[in-house]
């Protein structure tokens, strides 16, 4: 082997000097904390503004949706409306609280109709969620869905939030990605004090929602 073969050899097979982690602590400078803090600042705000910024496009992208579906539905019946939801499993002491009318009412309709315009829409509004729901989040038996607490930490219900036109609350809690107790802070500031109790809510063994001490 020639002197600059081995040479050759030799300089293939050394370390690239440029990947050889440098050793001993590197001092920060006071300067270059600042830039660092400032920085990181700024990237935390920036990402603040991005998830506030896509949580509300997202908000309405899925309101053009359901009021889409909302005027679809709205093309049936009334009686037909009522049938629907009557075969989704909501009982009509529940409709009529998330409708805004009284259960009489709402038997009156089933009877003999006289559906102002107003409640027709409503009444469409609400098959459309379900519609939403069920579509594009895949929950089965929709109404005993909204009739199941949203955490264990509070008796609030879908059903609560849509009596008090919380619906972007609902899609929120049908999505799965929102934090429980941020929904509930949403509904009700003080859910804590005016939910505070010895006893939980729980899914007993047989599959229903049951309440114990919290002790146990």
């Amino acid at each position: 082997m020639t002197t600059e073969t081995r040479h050759a050899a030799t300089h293939a097979t050394s370390p690239v000097e440029t990947l050889v982690q440098p050793s001993g602590p590197r001092a920060t400078t006071a300067s270059q904390l600042d830039a660092i803090v400032e920085e990181t600042g700024s990237l935390r705000s920036q990402s603040k503004y991005t998830a506030e910024d896509s949580t509300e496009l997202h908000r309405r992208a899925l309101f053009v949706s359901w009021q889409q579906r909302t005027n679809e539905r709205g093309r049936l019946a009334p009686a037909s409306l009522l049938d629907e939801i009557a075969d989704l499993g909501f009982a009509w002491r529940d409709v009529a609280r998330m409708i805004g009318v009284s259960v009489p009412a709402v038997q009156k309709w089933r009877r003999a109709g006289g559906v102002t315009g107003d409640n027709r829409r409503r009444l469409a509004s609400l098959l459309a969620l379900c519609d939403e729901i069920t579509a594009r989040y895949g929950i089965q038996e929709v109404a005993s869905w909204f009739e199941m607490p949203i955490s264990s930490l509070a008796p609030v219900t879908p059903i609560d939030l849509y009596a008090e036109s919380k619906s972007a609350l609902i899609l929120d809690h049908a999505w799965g990605h929102c934090d429980t107790e941020a929904i509930l802070n949403a509904y009700d500031p003080d859910w804590r004090e005016r939910f505070r109790s010895d006893f939980e809510i729980y899914l007993d063994h047989d599959g229903e929602m049951s309440l114990r001490p919290k002790d146990v």
